[in-house]
């Protein structure tokens, strides 16, 4: 009977949960169902007016937050920002953004329900953002305002949670641009998922990358970290099967209410030097110091060093021979220095020849390895150089330059990233065991084995990909060129001290492995090089972007279409107002002169002068309504702009001034200004449709265009 009873218990628990999950999902539908809620559309307005309705119902404070601020831009958006006390003095902010995550906020009024029955241990600040995504200068408005707000609070750390639907696998940033968050704050997060059984992505790669600044675009995440707050993104990846979201939602729920009990107490320490570590999916991840980490590896690596110097070899002697040659080190640095500044031009060419310069985000393993391979090529040529120079031709001489140089490598690497440091240091101690080691078939392991980070960096970087370290070391010519040298110059410099060790120890002739090799990456490079110029990344499957401007110019009453695309685009045939207009080998880019048929942009205006001041009144209309209006005064001679109703700021000459107008404005729109009565101004106005009506057409398979209107017209005021 007992048994039955807590069955019956479970059971009821169980549906709640269920029940719970479910009223998320309905709620995202119901919320994605608004349209689109870009700030200042009707979508983002239901959005808002539906959370608040949410948090009056559980009887909640919040406050609207406005996204207008002078000097900072105008949106008609606004943020949402409701607090739950909690018992300790710490501050849990969970963000969402209200204009591309439906799951997220459905998630957040979960929470905020969660938290409205039980009081949460720190003060839970959820906050429904707006103005998140937009192409202009101060976006994203809402975590800007946000963050700016939160900044001064003690005790705080945040979570911004980005998904429109409820996600398979949540991808994790800590950071970007130098900071990531605390060691405690990521070994807090990623057990309370794991504990859970959330899939997420993080990689210990990922947080190098983000310490060293070249981690790519992480959107808002960004403007968080500028006010210094700890942040961890979570954006969500893929789509759940139904089987699958209720079980899914339940825990995240759990892992976020796990996540304030482990944090009761937030840690001052704010240590963002670690190693993450996680081998398998499964398995539990692990963080580890890394200074300690480092420490005890280079204690270690002192000790071979001793070791090996003192029982292998009389390092007096060879010191001596390295001494007389030391000026061969920086002149052989700089050969292989060229060599690789060579096949980064060879590259550029090669993008230039297929008139296509981002084909390498494609297939970006295979340029890769078109750059390596010539780099090789040209080095395995280092051999016949040093012998065709007065250069030394001691094994020893060859053998301690690698090891110096890959020393020298660590402490550089040292000053930007620990942890790529110790991947130098693996190198230099596999070339004092190169080094020390008499028998030819052990040479050849420790440089084999010193290779292996070199490769393993390799093949993670292409894998993510990390597009902006491939694109530096790919394109860089100066800076990428360096870094790979000091990474192959000590391999280089061991594999020539092998050659001359053949020479002189083992008494063998003159090898033909090295002019094979040569031949053997001469030929895999012009192979890799026809097989680029004959690439073709887009199909049926994959159509080729192709963007078409509409631009209207109603002042000089012209008409063109600026075409444009990452390939070459070929012959199109283009449809504009019921006209068909063929296209024939076009390139990247083209410009079409239309007739101008057209006006999308009407301007009136009235103005009265009072006191030496004139308020002019302005009435922007048209064929229909803008996405964005770009607003500019303008005059010949310096004016004042007493007051808008808009934002606005003045150019340092005085002679000109920008107002600031939201995206998705109201249309017609109304300005009122004032100036100066004897200011001569004209107005500049430039509207933008993304998707405008009746846009152009191109009529062919493998393309999938986007369209866009501008039109810019200027009148005196």
């Amino acid at each position: 009977m007992r048994n039955i009873f807590f069955a019956a218990i479970l059971l009821m628990l169980l549906q709640t949960s269920l029940l719970s999950a479910s009223d998320i999902i309905l709620e995202s539908e119901l919320i994605s169902s608004f349209g689109s809620r870009a700030d200042g559309t009707e979508g983002d307005k239901k959005a808002r007016n539906y959370i608040a309705e949410r948090l009056d119902a559980l009887n909640i404070s919040y406050q609207r937050q406005s996204l207008n601020k002078e000097k900072e831009g105008h949106s008609f958006s606004q943020n949402i920002i409701a607090k739950i006390p909690g018992t300790s003095p710490g501050q849990f902010v969970i963000a969402a953004p209200i204009d591309n995550g439906a799951f997220a906020t459905a998630f957040l009024l979960n929470l905020a329900e969660e938290f409205s029955v039980h009081t949460p241990n720190n003060t839970v600040i959820l906050a429904f953002l707006g103005a998140e995504r937009g192409s202009s200068d101060f976006h994203p408005y809402g975590s800007r305002i946000a963050s700016e707000s939160l900044n001064l609070e003690q005790n705080i750390f945040a979570i911004y949670l980005d998904s429109e639907q409820s996600p398979q696998t949540w991808e994790i940033k800590i950071g970007g641009n130098g900071k990531v968050a605390p060691y405690w704050f990521t070994r807090s997060l990623s057990s309370v998922l794991s504990s859970n059984l959330i899939s997420y992505k993080l990689r210990g790669a990922d947080i190098q990358v983000a310490r060293l600044g070249v981690q790519g675009d992480i959107g808002s995440l960004n403007t968080w970290l500028k006010t210094d707050i700890p942040t961890i993104l979570l954006k969500g990846s893929g789509k759940l099967n139904p089987e699958e979201e209720n079980r899914q939602i339940k825990h995240l729920s759990n892992a976020f209410i796990s996540l304030d009990e482990k944090l009761k107490t937030i840690p001052v320490n704010r240590e963002s030097i670690y190693i993450y570590l996680r081998p398998f999916p499964g398995f539990n991840p692990e963080i580890i110091s890394e200074l300690p980490y480092i420490s005890v590896f280079l204690i270690i690596s002192a000790l071979i060093l001793i070791a090996i110097l003192i029982r292998f070899r009389d390092v007096s002697l060879n010191l001596h021979r390295f001494s007389r040659h030391w000026w061969a080190g920086p002149l052989l640095f700089i050969i292989v220095f060229l060599f690789f500044f060579l096949s980064t031009l060879i590259v550029e060419e090669t993008l230039l020849l297929a008139d296509f310069p981002t084909i390498w985000t494609y297939a970006s393993g295979t340029f890769i390895f078109f750059k390596i391979t010539i780099a090789a090529a040209l080095s395995l040529n280092f051999i016949l150089i040093t012998r065709g120079l007065p250069l030394p031709r001691n094994p020893h001489f060859y053998s301690y330059t690698s090891i110096i140089t890959a020393g020298i490598a660590t402490l550089v690497f040292s000053a930007m990233d620990i942890t790529l440091a110790s991947y130098s240091l693996w190198t230099a101690i596999n070339m004092l065991l190169f080094t020390a080691s008499k028998k030819l078939h052990r040479k050849s392991f420790f440089l084999l084995l010193s290779i292996i980070p070199a490769l393993t960096g390799l093949i993670v970087v292409i894998r993510e990909p990390y597009s902006i370290i491939i694109k530096y070391l790919l394109l860089s010519r100066i800076t990428g060129s360096l870094i790979l040298t000091l990474l192959i110059f000590p391999i280089i410099l061991a594999i020539t001290s092998l050659s001359y060790w053949r020479f002189h120890y083992d008494r063998t002739r003159q090898s033909i492995l090295t002019p094979a090799a040569t031949l053997t990456l001469s030929l895999s490079a012009v192979i890799t090089l026809f097989w680029i110029l004959g690439l073709k990344p887009y199909s049926m499957e994959n159509p080729q972007p192709l963007n078409v401007v509409d631009r209207i110019d109603l002042v000089k009453k012209d008409r063109r279409l600026e075409i444009s695309s990452p390939a070459p685009i070929g012959s199109i045939d283009l449809s504009l107002d019921n006209k068909d207009y063929p296209l024939r080998d076009l390139g990247r880019s083209a410009e079409v002169r239309m007739p101008f048929n057209r006006i999308p942009l009407k301007v009136e205006s009235e103005s009265r002068s009072f006191l030496g001041r004139r308020t002019i009144n302005v009435r922007i209309s048209g064929e229909s309504k803008p996405e964005k209006l770009t607003i500019h005064l303008n005059s010949e001679t310096p004016f004042t702009l007493h007051e808008s109703n808009y934002p606005s700021e003045m150019s340092p000459s005085g002679t000109s001034a920008e107002i600031f107008i939201g995206d998705n404005p109201p249309f017609p729109i109304n300005l009122r200004f004032t100036v100066n009565n004897d200011a001569d101004l004209k107005l500049s106005v430039i509207g933008s449709w993304q998707n405008p009506e009746d846009p152009p057409t191109v009529t062919r398979e493998d393309i999938k265009e986007k369209a866009a209107r501008n039109a810019s017209l200027e009148v005196s005021i």
